[in-house]
């Protein structure tokens, strides 16, 4: 290379780790113990009850305790899913909280109810 060449790529060279600091960051995630750790911290800090999100939890710590990150992973990022869906659909407008059990309200009932039988009248045998 001739020395004119040099000059350049030269300034270049000194200028990048000026240049990285501008680019934004980012983290990479891969399948660790460590992730695994900070997927069940991220579900566990939103205190939830509800019954999936609860069995997602403990499968995935349980299989990322005993080495099977991936599926723990998956499990984790599963709970988080249904915890941002149900946010988001609570969110919506015209959308009600869902009621408290412990408020004395009855449960709807399973069949809807028979119509009133009236005095006299003959119903028609069943047919085969």
């Amino acid at each position: 290379m001739t020395r004119h060449a040099l000059s350049p790529l030269l300034m270049l060279l000194v200028a990048l780790p000026a240049l990285a600091d501008d680019l934004p960051s980012f983290s990479v995630t891969t399948d660790t113990p460590q992730y695994c750790t900070q997927l069940a911290k991220q579900v566990t800090d939103r205190h939830s009850l509800i019954p999936d999100v609860l069995r997602l939890l403990a499968e995935g710590r349980d299989m990322c305790d005993r080495g099977e990150t991936r599926g723990g992973i998956r499990r984790l990022r599963r709970a988080l899913v249904i915890l941002h869906h149900r946010k988001v659909a609570a969110k919506e407008p015209g959308a009600k909280a869902p009621a408290a059990k412990d408020q004395g309200t009855k449960p709807p009932p399973l069949l809807p109810p028979a119509p009133p039988k009236t005095e006299g009248a003959v119903s028609a045998p069943p047919q085969r």
